[in-house]
């Protein structure tokens, strides 16, 4: 009978060997887009070689490269591929063109569950090292692309060099990999640069993540057979709202803007802004419930009213995963209504996911209980409530609901 020997995974041995600092996950995610989306923006002769566990912030990246014309292999541990699920928690890339040729391989064994150990070989005779031990669990020919892709070192001095620029600075690149262009305009300010840049980011952040989920959906849609023309028309017009307002984010911090109050119909303004929000909750069994009946204008920076609303029911939409303990299984809800009272008139958004655990230090800049999160959210809605001569609250936090209500003046 012949012996059965397992592989080991080498490709953690090449992650000790480098013996490099644990690298933040954003960081991580700045590289693989740095090697996958000039690939994708102008496509060429080339194959991608991908293991990668942790989508987070990288779906619509994968997608596009997934119906790209870009040759590409998947190697998680459903590939037809694998010989053997040897690999564990170890993910890599490999991007192989006649340009350039960079790999990154990554763990998550780190003692902060946001930093992984990684190791990292551009453009060097040492990538087959990486790519010998792929090619040894699988029965994809990996020794044929080794051949075709033997990239020119000499053509390529200002990649490598912008790369390990970006790897030596990453928490900065991260940042100005949107807004650094800003920077200058605040450098002789007496507030800080930062902090507004922060700001903006994190803004900016929300509504792209509603074109990636969205333009996902889109190509969902497109594969399926007697598509409604409708779901593709109204995505689009989610996208593009989505891409506006994080124009006129941009533009606000560029140009130090204040908000623009003018007179807005609040029936209108809330539906466009719910429509945005129905990718975060579409498909997980929570309903969204809108009472949104009153015919009344309010003075208020468009804009900014509806980025507070998006991110309040994104949290909802987000409680119910972090309290997976506690929401109900079945009647999972998030409400939004609105009412008028002599002074005010009120946007409600509440959802039975669990009460919030240290209610007293939520709007605090900085206080955040997701994995991945800035703590900047509910800090920035409040100013721009604040900005538009209102007011932000928690009104209700119990274990039945939770909710939050806008206080704007009436017209």
């Amino acid at each position: 009978m012949k012996k059965i020997v397992r592989q080991q995974n080498y490709l953690k041995e090449l992650i000790d060997a480098q013996e490099n600092q644990p690298l933040s996950k954003v960081a991580l995610r700045c590289i693989i887009r740095s090697c996958l989306e000039p690939l994708l923006d102008e496509p060429e002769e080339s194959v991608v070689l991908h293991r990668i566990i942790n989508k987070s912030g990288l779906q619509g990246l994968l997608k596009r490269l997934e119906y790209s014309a870009v040759e590409s292999y998947d190697f998680s541990d459903e590939s037809e591929h694998l010989k053997e699920k040897v690999w564990a928690n170890t993910e890599f890339l490999a991007v192989l063109t006649h340009r350039f040729v960079a790999i990154t391989i990554w763990d998550g064994k780190t003692d902060n569950p946001n930093y992984v150990r990684y190791y990292t070989i551009y453009n060097s005779k040492l990538q087959n090292e990486a790519l010998d031990i792929i090619a040894r669990n699988t029965d994809v020919d990996i020794k044929d692309f080794q051949e075709r892709f033997k990239p020119d070192r000499r053509d390529n001095v200002l990649m490598n060099s912008s790369i390990r620029k970006l790897i030596m600075n990453l928490d900065e690149a991260a940042k100005d990999a949107v807004l650094g262009f800003a920077q200058v305009q605040y450098e002789k300010e007496e507030f800080s640069a930062d902090q507004n840049i922060r700001e903006i980011a994190h803004e900016v952040r929300n509504q792209l993540s509603i074109c990636d989920l969205y333009s996902e959906i889109m190509k969902k849609h497109c594969l399926k057979l007697g598509i409604k023309e409708e779901s593709i028309i109204n995505a689009a017009e989610n996208i593009s709202r989505a891409v506006k307002m994080a124009g006129n984010s941009l533009i606000a911090l560029k140009s130090k803007e204040k908000p623009v109050i003018k007179s807005y119909k609040l029936k209108e303004l809330i539906s466009n802004a719910c429509d945005l929000t129905k990718v975060y909750y579409e498909g997980k069994n929570v309903e969204c419930i809108l009472e949104n009946d009153l015919d009344v204008k309010v003075p208020v920076d468009e804009n900014k009213l509806s980025a507070v609303i998006i991110n309040l029911i994104k949290n909802a939409s987000e409680a119910f995963l972090q309290k997976e303990s506690d929401a109900p299984q079945n009647g999972k809800y998030i409400k939004l209504k609105t009412e008028e009272d002599e002074d005010f008139i009120l946007i409600k958004v509440s959802n039975n996911a669990g009460k919030i655990e240290e209610p007293n230090k939520i709007f605090k800049e900085g206080y955040t209980t997701k994995e991945n999160g800035t703590g900047l959210g509910l800090a920035i809605c409040k100013k721009n409530i604040e900005e538009m001569y209102g007011k932000l609250l928690l009104e209700h936090n119990e274990n039945d609901y939770v909710e939050f209500a806008i206080k704007l003046a009436k017209v």
